[in-house]
Protein backbone atom coordinates (compact mmCIF):
# COMPACT_ATOMS: atom_id res chain seq x y z
CA UNK A 1 0.00 0.00 0.00
CA UNK A 2 2.95 2.24 0.92
CA UNK A 3 4.64 1.23 -2.28
CA UNK A 4 1.24 2.41 -4.24
CA UNK A 5 0.88 5.81 -2.19
CA UNK A 6 4.71 6.53 -3.24
CA UNK A 7 4.17 6.23 -6.88
CA UNK A 8 1.08 8.16 -6.57
CA UNK A 9 3.40 11.08 -5.05
CA UNK A 10 6.34 10.99 -7.71
CA UNK A 11 3.86 11.16 -10.62
CA UNK A 12 1.70 13.74 -9.44
CA UNK A 13 5.04 15.51 -7.94
CA UNK A 14 6.51 15.00 -11.55
CA UNK A 15 3.42 16.41 -13.46
CA UNK A 16 3.41 19.48 -11.20
CA UNK A 17 7.17 20.39 -11.26
CA UNK A 18 6.63 19.75 -15.37
CA UNK A 19 3.11 22.43 -15.51
CA UNK A 20 4.55 24.57 -12.85
CA UNK A 21 7.81 24.28 -15.16
CA UNK A 22 5.82 25.72 -18.43
CA UNK A 23 3.91 28.59 -15.86
CA UNK A 24 7.37 29.84 -14.62
CA UNK A 25 8.91 29.89 -17.89
CA UNK A 26 5.93 31.93 -19.24
CA UNK A 27 7.44 34.32 -17.00
CA UNK A 28 10.73 33.73 -17.98
CA UNK A 29 10.35 34.57 -21.13
CA UNK A 30 8.26 37.99 -20.25
CA UNK A 31 11.44 39.08 -18.48
CA UNK A 32 13.91 37.85 -21.19
CA UNK A 33 12.10 39.32 -24.06
CA UNK A 34 8.24 39.40 -24.03
CA UNK A 35 8.15 42.99 -22.25
CA UNK A 36 10.99 44.31 -23.43
CA UNK A 37 9.90 43.50 -27.19
CA UNK A 38 6.90 45.16 -26.42
CA UNK A 39 8.31 48.33 -25.10
CA UNK A 40 9.59 48.51 -29.08
CA UNK A 41 6.28 47.76 -30.75
CA UNK A 42 4.49 50.23 -32.72
CA UNK A 43 1.04 51.20 -31.33
CA UNK A 44 -0.60 48.89 -34.22
CA UNK A 45 2.08 46.16 -33.62
CA UNK A 46 1.60 46.02 -30.08
CA UNK A 47 -2.60 46.39 -30.66
CA UNK A 48 -2.22 43.34 -32.92
CA UNK A 49 -0.06 41.50 -30.99
CA UNK A 50 -1.50 41.73 -27.99
CA UNK A 51 -5.01 41.31 -29.22
CA UNK A 52 -3.51 37.80 -30.61
CA UNK A 53 -1.72 36.51 -27.47
CA UNK A 54 -4.50 37.50 -25.14
CA UNK A 55 -6.85 35.44 -27.41
CA UNK A 56 -4.79 32.13 -27.23
CA UNK A 57 -4.22 32.42 -23.51
CA UNK A 58 -8.00 33.25 -22.69
CA UNK A 59 -8.59 30.04 -24.95
CA UNK A 60 -5.83 27.75 -23.00
CA UNK A 61 -5.56 29.04 -19.59
CA UNK A 62 -9.06 28.20 -18.30
CA UNK A 63 -8.04 24.52 -18.58
CA UNK A 64 -4.00 25.24 -17.81
CA UNK A 65 -4.52 26.99 -14.45
CA UNK A 66 -7.43 25.12 -12.79
CA UNK A 67 -5.29 22.03 -13.80
CA UNK A 68 -1.85 23.02 -12.78
CA UNK A 69 -3.64 24.30 -9.17
CA UNK A 70 -5.32 21.12 -8.66
CA UNK A 71 -2.12 19.34 -9.17
CA UNK A 72 -0.19 21.32 -6.60
CA UNK A 73 -3.05 20.86 -4.42
CA UNK A 74 -2.86 17.26 -4.81
CA UNK A 75 0.92 17.70 -4.04
CA UNK A 76 0.65 18.78 -1.08
CA UNK A 77 -2.29 16.78 0.22
CA UNK A 78 0.13 14.19 -0.67
CA UNK A 79 3.00 14.93 1.18
CA UNK A 80 1.40 15.99 4.26
CA UNK A 81 -0.04 12.19 3.69
CA UNK A 82 3.61 11.49 4.15
CA UNK A 83 4.27 13.53 6.87
CA UNK A 84 6.58 15.35 4.68
CA UNK A 85 4.92 19.02 6.12
CA UNK A 86 7.98 21.25 5.41
CA UNK A 87 8.04 20.29 1.48
CA UNK A 88 3.53 20.17 2.13
CA UNK A 89 3.69 24.14 3.24
CA UNK A 90 5.89 25.22 0.60
CA UNK A 91 3.71 23.43 -2.05
CA UNK A 92 1.16 25.71 -0.18
CA UNK A 93 2.90 28.47 -0.67
CA UNK A 94 3.27 28.11 -4.27
CA UNK A 95 -0.73 27.50 -4.64
CA UNK A 96 -1.44 30.59 -2.62
CA UNK A 97 1.26 32.57 -5.05
CA UNK A 98 -0.75 31.45 -8.10
CA UNK A 99 -3.93 32.26 -6.64
CA UNK A 100 -2.48 35.66 -5.78
CA UNK A 101 -1.40 35.55 -9.55
CA UNK A 102 -5.16 34.43 -10.85
CA UNK A 103 -6.68 37.63 -8.18
CA UNK A 104 -4.34 39.73 -10.03
CA UNK A 105 -4.86 38.94 -13.56
CA UNK A 106 -8.40 38.86 -13.20
CA UNK A 107 -8.33 42.65 -11.23
CA UNK A 108 -5.75 44.43 -13.26
CA UNK A 109 -4.45 42.14 -16.32
CA UNK A 110 -8.20 41.14 -17.69
CA UNK A 111 -9.84 44.80 -17.84
CA UNK A 112 -6.50 45.59 -19.59
CA UNK A 113 -7.33 42.78 -21.76
CA UNK A 114 -10.64 43.65 -22.59
CA UNK A 115 -10.18 46.91 -23.15
CA UNK A 116 -7.00 46.23 -25.94
CA UNK A 117 -9.62 43.64 -27.28
CA UNK A 118 -12.02 46.49 -28.02
CA UNK A 119 -9.72 48.33 -30.11
CA UNK A 120 -10.13 49.00 -34.03
CA UNK A 121 -6.64 48.35 -35.14
CA UNK A 122 -7.42 50.73 -37.65
CA UNK A 123 -8.84 53.44 -35.30
CA UNK A 124 -6.57 53.07 -32.18
CA UNK A 125 -7.34 55.42 -29.13
CA UNK A 126 -4.80 58.18 -28.66
CA UNK A 127 -3.93 56.67 -24.80
CA UNK A 128 -2.13 53.36 -26.36
CA UNK A 129 0.83 53.98 -25.05
CA UNK A 130 -0.30 54.40 -21.77
CA UNK A 131 -2.24 51.45 -21.73
CA UNK A 132 0.34 49.79 -22.88
CA UNK A 133 3.00 51.07 -19.71
CA UNK A 134 0.03 49.51 -17.71
CA UNK A 135 0.01 46.17 -19.35
CA UNK A 136 4.19 45.99 -19.07
CA UNK A 137 3.63 47.23 -15.55
CA UNK A 138 0.85 44.45 -14.38
CA UNK A 139 3.29 41.55 -16.66
CA UNK A 140 6.43 42.84 -14.60
CA UNK A 141 4.30 41.32 -11.73
CA UNK A 142 2.65 38.50 -12.89
CA UNK A 143 6.19 37.70 -13.74
CA UNK A 144 7.27 37.36 -9.96
CA UNK A 145 3.90 35.41 -9.24
CA UNK A 146 4.73 32.63 -11.96
CA UNK A 147 8.35 32.37 -11.54
CA UNK A 148 7.81 32.31 -7.59
CA UNK A 149 4.97 29.74 -7.95
CA UNK A 150 7.43 27.50 -9.84
CA UNK A 151 10.34 28.69 -7.74
CA UNK A 152 8.53 27.18 -4.26
CA UNK A 153 7.93 24.21 -5.61
CA UNK A 154 11.29 23.43 -6.94
CA UNK A 155 12.32 24.32 -2.95
CA UNK A 156 9.80 21.65 -1.60
CA UNK A 157 11.52 19.36 -4.18
CA UNK A 158 15.10 19.70 -3.34
CA UNK A 159 13.84 19.79 0.57
CA UNK A 160 11.87 16.31 0.16
CA UNK A 161 15.48 14.96 -0.92
CA UNK A 162 17.63 16.26 1.76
Amino acid sequence: MKLMANRWLEICLFCTTLLSGFYGGMGFFSVLGGMPALKNMSDISFAEYWQNIDRYMAARMPVFAPLLMLLILVSALLLFLNKQFGPGLLVITSLLVMIADLVFTLRINHPLNQLIQSWDLNHLPPNVQEIKLGVIKAFRFRTFFMISTFAFFLIALWLRKK
